[in-house]
């Protein structure tokens, strides 16, 4: 408990004799630092819900779809029975589509019915392996789009600048300091009487 004591005892004696500028400098500058550390703070927020309401008919069938607000989105699909599989296309995937035929694996199915869509989708390609007889398949998309939010962003400016100029000011008492100890040296060396 002495060793305690006696360690805060120093540590008090060490900030008193502590010049103000190091002190409040440090205050100012750590201030400056959870500033610009709250200023990164952000959510996640849902900002609109778009559904995609259709029928798929038997074979391959192309869709325009408007889920391009952003390129973060969860995708949910509704559909009444199986056999049905939903490939939600970017551009450059369309295009590709479009060339060679060629899909990527299914985004949405009867077995994966939820899927977080991280590029934004323009066009919606349904295949459907049932004779062409066979009635349309109903289905529901619900796309949920996110967006990132920064609600305190706004701090970063303040930080940055209560940052900065506490590193100013400890640097200059530092270098004030550090010419005053220089000059109280020149003063005594000009003091001495010179040996002849």
């Amino acid at each position: 408990m002495e060793a305690i004591r006696g360690s805060l005892g120093k540590a008090a004696r060490f900030l008193r004799h502590l010049p103000r500028g190091y002190l409040l400098g440090f205050l100012a500058f750590a201030a400056g630092i959870a500033l610009l550390a709250a200023s990164l703070v952000s959510y996640v927020a849902v900002i609109l819900v778009v559904p995609v309401i259709g029928e798929a008919p038997s074979g391959t069938a192309e869709l325009d779809v408007p889920l391009n607000l952003t390129s973060f989105f969860r995708a949910q699909l509704v559909v009444p029975s199986c056999g049905v599989d939903f490939h939600l296309l970017s551009d450059a995937q369309y295009q590709a589509f479009l060339r060679d035929g060629q899909l990527p694996l299914p985004t949405l199915d009867c077995d994966r019915t939820e899927a977080l869509i991280r590029y934004r989708v323009g066009h919606m390609v349904t295949v459907y392996n049932a004779p062409a007889s066979a009635p349309n398949v109903p289905y529901e998309i619900t796309a949920t789009f996110f967006a990132e939010a920064h609600p305190y962003a706004w701090l970063s400016v303040p930080g940055a600048i209560l940052g900065v100029g506490a590193a100013i000011w400890i640097a200059m008492t530092l270098m004030t300091r550090e010419t005053q100890k220089l000059a109280a040296e020149l003063r005594q060396h000009q003091r001495k009487p010179k040996k002849k």
